[in-house]
């Protein structure tokens, strides 16, 4: 059955995936020379800093793919299927390959020449080239034998004998048997070389024709005696060695006027030329005289000529050849193409007319051509390009080139957003991410602790405060709720996402805690519409709900009151539902049971809602983007049916600016009481003087209620072995993992602990090092105390007087018997 593979047109983070799953296999673990860091460096575009490389490698150290992490930042930067194969394609990177590029039946582009001759005792060469996916695979072939180790696209037969005359051929294939092909026939001539015969006794090197490709191995000689009459035709020759009587000269030239070089020399037998430049053979300069019509910057360098025949070789002096400009004329400055003026990067609305332009200086004529996305943009070939652009972001580059060289200008990205009325801003903009996936009395699911952790990273960088938690409790989720409307206020925007279980009552959404019981009902689960309307009082500018939950009714809700809560209508409200009342919400299913796989799950939703977050879109047309995605993805459009339900008026955006002038203070107080949910212990040094060893330890947020510690050993003093990590944690927090980081260039541990926010006291913890000195093992502990950090000082513990908030006497006009629609 044919693999199918995905359209080059498709975004990288709708590749499925099973096929990210076997890049990551590929990438993560390849050899140094095919890695996801090579896959970085054969980027073009200088797309990312060493801090993104680095967090992306960090990856590793909590189990997670770097590939992975790797492709959802090339996705979200708009880069193609296309663009992954042209990456790949740069490494020669054939294995991964396999699963984007198809087949592609071998085509020869170069065969070799019909007939050559050559003298005995020399070097045989011979080329061919050919095209196909898989990369063509070559075995030369001697008549109808193969030549051993002849397996690249160039044969090189050093020693050649007389009889090594015969038809050369090269079998190419690229792993199908259909299209196994041959390039056409060489016909090698063997010219007697008079050095072989001396008293009737030919010398050969005892070596095969094999042993003879690329390389001569060097050996005692062999004898072969031939009849004298197979030497009456051998005429004695006179034998002298090569003797220069002209030497090339030292020259200076203007670019693109023609050079000529010339050696002679006399000896005797046949005279063969070569000639070097910068000390690299010349392919080709064979002749007594080497010329090029139009000469270019490359030309310049050190020439010399070897000449050689069967007696010996000699060689010329040393000709320094040097290419100047013509005298610059106006405006011009250098010979080589320079760029003075890049294209600039633009962000303009729909039905525009945009015009980039280039400057450039050096020696007439200077040719442009433009590109688009890194694909040449067919007539565009002056110092402007203009164009009216569809929605949508791309990258321009313009190439400048003479005869002296090519350069590239700096790439100008285009980013076009449907327009609008008006321009909006924000004063702050505040999200708060809640995860549950481990349930103590429901199924687990995998995608929620990714999907936050994808969005956090996704809302970080289009400016928003972040706040995300995992596996909270129905009163934590109450008190993250109200902390979170804490930080709301007008002119701000608020998003509110949960991903997790949930059912539908009564036209209102209900969110499970993960500790929820077996038969819970309304009163054990957190309302949708309760967010909504606390979020409502602080009237912020923009209040976004996203809800990945399922959607059936929950009969255990019929024994329960419900409260039906009416929010505010201001018309500044999204509320986005990953699927239709009565159905479920999907997640990927991992491609094999394993931590690494699991770690790569995604709900469907945030599969193609993370490529549309960074849009200069209002919101509400990046969810109809979103369920447009849906649609199309096979894997869910037939299970899977998004709503979205509106009254937002302004068509504000994701991404708008923030501009807090006249809100200063209130900006600076809800930075301060954000960042005191997000302090992370100090890096501190542990020393054990008894060993004369260092522990440093060191801290890495993984959400707002979990952090990696890592524990170090900076200096093993005496030591051959030595290794520390965490022990003694409190039970009210969780350990996830505690393993020994490799690859590292020091001993090392990494320690997950989880579930911060039910801290009753600071976290005290043990430092337990193990060592080996002079063969004995000994250990020893310290305890050090890493404080509160992350959320663990604002106490979502902390029990609430009941499941939910009952309304006040001012709300109750708000808290009605319909729902909110």
């Amino acid at each position: 059955m044919s693999r199918a593979f995905p359209p080059r047109n498709t975004n990288i983070c709708d590749i499925s995936s099973k096929i990210i799953k076997e890049l990551s296999h590929i990438l993560d673990v390849a050899a140094p020379v095919s890695g996801w860091r090579e896959l970085i460096d054969a980027i073009p575009e200088d797309m990312f800093d060493t801090y993104e490389v680095e967090k992306i490698a960090m990856k590793m150290y909590s189990k997670e793919s770097p590939t992975y992490a790797l492709m959802y930042k090339l996705g979200t930067r708009g880069k193609t299927v296309q663009d992954l194969i042209s990456y790949l394609d740069t490494m020669r990177c054939e294995r991964a390959l396999m699963f984007l590029r198809n087949y592609e039946p071998i085509v020869i582009t170069r065969q070799p020449v019909g007939s050559i001759s050559v003298m005995e005792r020399k070097t045989l060469r011979i080329e061919c080239e050919a095209t196909g996916f898989p990369y063509p695979r070559y075995q030369w072939f001697k008549g109808q034998k193969e030549i051993k180790c002849a397996t690249e696209p160039k044969l090189v037969i050093e020693d050649i004998r007389l009889e090594d005359e015969e038809k050369y051929s090269c079998r190419i294939h690229n792993n199908r048997k259909e299209t196994v092909t041959f390039t056409k026939p060489t016909v090698v001539k063997v010219i007697p070389n008079p050095e072989a015969v001396n008293n009737n006794e030919v010398i050969y090197a005892r070596s095969s024709i094999s042993e003879r490709v690329k390389t001569t191995t060097k050996s005692t000689p062999a004898i072969h005696r031939f009849q004298p009459a197979a030497l009456v035709q051998y005429p004695p020759l006179r034998q002298d060695a090569p003797v220069i009587t002209e030497h090339p000269v030292q020259q200076e030239i203007l670019c693109l006027q023609p050079l000529r070089l010339t050696c002679n020399a006399r000896g005797a037998p046949i005279l063969q030329y070569q000639w070097h430049k910068d000390g690299i053979s010349l392919p080709g300069a064979t002749q007594n005289m080497y010329l090029v019509e139009k000469t270019t910057v490359a030309d310049y360098g050190v020439y010399t000529c070897v000449v050689s025949n069967g007696v010996g070789e000699a060689r010329s002096t040393e000709a320094n050849v040097r290419i100047v400009a013509p005298i610059p004329g106006p405006g011009m400055s250098s010979v080589m193409p320079k760029i003075i003026q890049h294209p600039k990067t633009a962000l303009v609305p729909a039905g525009s007319i945009v015009q980039f332009q280039i400057e450039a200086t050096g020696m007439e004529p200077l040719k442009y051509q433009w590109f688009k996305d890194r694909v040449e943009m067919p007539g565009e070939t002056g110092k402007k390009l203009q164009l009216q652009p569809d929605v949508g972001k791309h990258t321009y580059y313009c190439s400048v080139s003479n005869p002296c060289g090519t350069v590239h200008s700096k790439s100008g990205d285009l980013s076009v957003y449907h327009p609008r009325d008006q321009e909006y801003t924000a004063t702050d903009k505040v999200v708060l991410l809640i995860g549950n996936n481990m349930y103590k009395n429901e199924r687990p699911l995998y995608a929620p602790k990714n999907d936050v952790r994808v969005l956090a990273d996704a809302f970080e960088q289009i400016g928003y405060r972040v706040v995300s938690l995992l596996n909270l409790t129905l009163d934590e989720m109450l008190n993250a709720v109200d902390i979170f409307c804490s930080l709301l206020d007008k002119g701000v925007y608020g998003v509110f996402y949960f991903v997790g279980h949930g059912f539908e009552k009564q036209g209102q959404c209900y969110l499970v805690p993960w500790d929820a019981p077996a038969a819970y009902g309304i009163d054990q689960c957190l309302c949708a519409e309760y967010v909504l309307v606390e979020m409502q009082k602080k009237n912020p500018a923009l209040s976004v709900l996203m809800l990945d939950v399922c959607r059936r009714e929950n009969e255990n809700a019929d024994r329960d009151q419900i409260t039906t809560y009416k929010p505010d209508v201001r018309g500044n409200t999204v509320f986005f539902y990953s699927t239709s009342f009565g159905l479920q919400a999907f997640e990927e299913e991992p491609c094999q049971d394993s931590e690494e796989s699991r770690n790569t799950v995604s709900g469907i939703f945030v599969k193609h809602f993370k490529k549309y977050i960074h849009l200069e879109k209002d919101v509400v047309n990046v969810f109809n983007d979103v369920v447009k995605a849906i649609k199309s993805d096979r894997s869910a459009s037939d299970i899977q049916f998004p709503e979205l339900r509106s009254n937002l008026r302004d068509d504000r955006c994701l991404t708008d600016k923030i501009v807090y002038q006249g809100h200063t203070r209130a900006y600076t107080k809800r930075y301060f009481q954000w960042k005191a949910a997000h302090e992370l212990p100090q890096p501190q040094t542990v020393t054990f003087p008894e060993f004369d060893i260092t522990v440093q330890l060191d801290y890495q947020k993984l959400f707002s209620n979990a952090m990696n510690v890592f524990a170090t050993v900076v200096n093993p003093g005496r030591a051959t072995e030595s290794l520390a990590w965490l022990t003694d944690i409190p039970p009210t927090v969780c350990v996830e993992q505690s393993i020994v980081v490799q690859p590292y260039h020091v001993p090392r541990t990494l320690t997950v602990i989880t579930d911060l926010q039910r801290l009753q006291e600071p976290l005290i913890v043990l430092l337990v090092l193990t060592v080996k000195i002079n063969g004995q093992k000994q250990e020893c502990r310290r305890s050090v105390n890493l404080g509160e950090p992350l959320v663990a000082p604002l106490q979502l513990r902390k029990p609430r007087t009941t499941g939910r908030k009952e309304p006040t006497e001012q709300d109750e006009a708000r808290y009605v018997n319909t729902h909110y629609r």
